[in-house]
């Protein structure tokens, strides 16, 4: 369980926010994380594979 503070503007505020990087980085980041999985999902999705075997082949 987080703690999370509230400024007066009551905006969430955390004890690492210099760190988070920017947007475009952090997504670029959680993509390459989980490339293999959102293509198997998206192929399991379209029906082209065996959206098991290939996220198995891709770990």
């Amino acid at each position: 369980m987080s703690t999370i503070a509230v400024s007066k503007n009551n905006y969430a505020v955390k004890g690492n926010n210099a760190k988070r990087g920017s947007l475009r980085e952090r997504l670029r980041k959680y993509f390459e994380e989980n490339a293999a999985m959102i293509a198997s999902g998206l192929l399991f999705v379209s029906g082209s594979a065996n959206a098991y075997t290939l996220y198995r082949s891709m770990k």
